[in-house]
């Protein structure tokens, strides 16, 4: 005797999965009908950082100086302009000097002002001077000034003027043979907030 129960719970089952054959296979074709592809064009621009690396260190050459001036100055810019073109980003940097300690030099940094104007304003001083020995035993001097800003939208050059004093130093042949070095650096960053 066949059972009916069987018979129908097996037809139950065969139907699900027939129906469930049908369902998957009609699901990829759906799908498809609703996608579509495109190919899409982005013209985005770059943000355009001015400071390049050859611009980051400058060393300064003391063998043409006239030392019988007794003094020696050196004009440079720091900015985020050049000719027509602007930096896109704002940037922070930090301008040091670089000094060995082998000559009794004095030095002086002037932003944005005649050093020889009255009531300029020196930037260097004891509270931004650091003298460190390397580990080659050398001692060098430097002078951080603070942090500046360039923002993008306000085109900005700071000018300064380095003054190197020699006094009469130059003068003592106990001084002939020593070379002083004297680096510029910028440490510059891109502000991110």
């Amino acid at each position: 005797m066949i059972n009916r129960k069987k018979i129908l719970l097996m037809s139950k089952i065969s139907l699900f999965v027939l129906v469930l054959l049908v369902i998957i296979a009609i699901i990829p074709f759906t799908i498809s009908k609703y996608e579509s592809n495109g190919d899409g064009h982005i013209n985005s621009n770059v943000a355009f950082y001015l400071f390049r690396d050859d611009y980051l260190v400058q060393n300064v050459n003391l063998s043409s100086v006239d030392f019988s001036k007794g003094y020696y100055y050196l004009d440079f810019t720091v900015g985020n302009k050049k000719d027509d073109k602007i930096s896109d980003v704002d940037i922070h940097y930090v301008l040091s000097i670089v000094t060995t300690t082998n000559l009794p030099f004095v030095y002086e940094l002037y932003e944005n002002e005649a050093f020889d104007s009255n009531g300029a304003t020196n930037l260097i001083n004891s509270s931004n001077t650091v003298i460190k020995k390397d580990e080659d035993g050398t001692y060098f001097q430097t002078f951080t000034m603070d942090e500046e800003e360039l923002l993008f939208r306000s085109p900005k050059v700071n000018s300064y003027t380095l003054v190197v004093y020699f006094g009469d130093y130059y003068q003592d042949s106990k001084y002939q043979d020593m070379v002083e070095s004297i680096k510029i650096v910028i440490d510059s960053e891109q502000v991110i907030d």
